[in-house]
């Protein structure tokens, strides 16, 4: 009998384990941050969706760029207007945790990229008892940059006066 509950135990912890992140089913949950009661200020950006190219999608002879990153936040504050478990509270939310930023932080401390594939996204939530949080989306990246970019990027020189 102990050899069956114990064959039964691990069934159901095996079978638990497996189904945990792994499937066909995986896909980001873009996550905005979110207001209760009474909302006074509410003006922020967050991630929704971004088509990655992959590896086979870099153009040949371009140079690769290990590893990039960019990280953008949204922050939000909630004062609870009564001592109640089921007071209502005064929320604002501030802060641009979009790709668009994200990217555009990426082509700043990385000028001569000039695209970018194998995206990971993650965002990184912080909370202090609901009263202050912050939600940051981590854009990871592999990068490319072409040959001829910086001769792109640079200013045309200015013509000769005569």
């Amino acid at each position: 009998m102990r050899a069956l509950l114990a064959a039964a135990f691990l069934a159901a912890a095996a079978s638990r384990c497996a189904a945990m992140g792994e499937g066909t089913d995986d896909f980001a949950m873009p996550q905005m941050q979110m207001t209760s009661g009474l909302v006074l200020y509410y003006n922020s950006t967050g991630p929704m969706s971004f088509l990655s190219m992959t590896p086979r999608d870099v153009p040949a002879g371009a140079r690769l760029i290990p590893e990039v990153r960019g990280v953008t936040c949204q922050r939000g504050v909630s004062i609870p207007t009564a001592v109640s478990i089921n007071a209502t509270d005064i929320s604002g939310v501030y802060g641009d945790g979009g790709y668009v930023k994200s990217l555009k932080k990426i082509v700043k401390a990385h000028p001569d990229v000039a695209g970018i594939y194998d995206v990971r996204v993650d965002l990184e939530i912080f909370s202090v008892l609901g009263f202050y949080r912050s939600t940051c989306t981590i854009v990871t990246a592999r990068a490319f940059a072409l040959p001829s970019a910086a001769t792109a990027l640079a200013p045309a020189p200015a013509p000769a006066k005569s």
